[in-house]
């Protein structure tokens, strides 16, 4: 009993100290204070959870191209009457692109047309006076102009947007407030909408008919209603 005691223990003696001897180099600091492997190769420290957290973020998605939907498209326009009340008017024809990112982590890009023979107040007697050469002169300005130059996102919905409006023959730089009111669809069919709102002075386009002996307000509030189809 005591011999086949003394083998077993020096058995299990020589494996302790042979497993000892395989784990010492891995244990082993390196010059740079990391361990190595038997063949003297450091091993890469395990990468922390926080630092895994902290790691960048997966590629923001592609900017895709929409076409606007003049259907379902708009401008509505308000201006001062008289000094008293609000007065509101329509463009029904806005056409044109958009370019926009399904997450929004791209600045949005607008390319807007509206025709002005398009303009709709609820009288045909205004209307035809609106398209005269006291206001839009639609014969010989037959559309306005957006095109977007650059901007920034204020939040989650909301970006500032710069571009140059072009109204009767004039073109100047502009700020509008854009919101992105949604966007949805699959695969193979998708739609956004966006909601612009900005204010000019229409004498800064020519447009000063009214606005000495306060017959008609030089402030113009333009709210846009816009909705694309994603453009394959």
């Amino acid at each position: 009993m005591v011999r086949s005691c003394d083998r077993s223990c020096l058995i299990v003696a020589l494996f302790v100290a042979g497993l000892a001897v395989l784990l010492a180099p891995l244990a082993a600091p390196t010059a740079e204070g990391h361990p190595s492997n038997a063949s003297g190769v450091p091993i890469a420290p395990i990468t922390p959870v926080a630092s895994i957290a902290n790691a960048p973020a997966t590629a923001a998605a592609a900017p895709l191209n929409w076409q606007l939907d003049p259907v379902h498209c708009m401008t509505v326009f308000r201006i001062q009457h008289m000094g008293a009340g609000m007065f509101w008017g329509k463009f029904d024809n806005v056409t044109g692109t958009m370019v926009a990112s399904e997450d929004g982590s791209t600045v949005p890009e607008f390319d807007v047309t509206v025709a002005v023979d398009s303009v709709h107040t609820g009288s045909e007697k205004l209307d035809k006076t609106l398209k005269g050469p006291q206001f839009f002169d639609s014969k010989e300005w037959d559309v306005i102009t957006f095109k977007s130059t650059g901007g920034e996102q204020v939040d989650e919905k909301t970006w500032k947007i710069t571009g140059d409006l072009s109204l009767h023959g004039v073109t100047k730089p502009i700020e509008a407030m854009v919101e992105a009111t949604g966007m949805i669809g699959n695969p193979v069919q998708k739609k956004a909408g966006f909601e612009a709102r900005f204010t000019i002075k229409r004498s800064d386009y020519g447009m000063d008919w009214g606005v000495k002996n306060k017959a008609l307000g030089d402030e113009v509030r333009l709210i846009i209603g816009l909705e694309g189809d994603w453009k394959r």
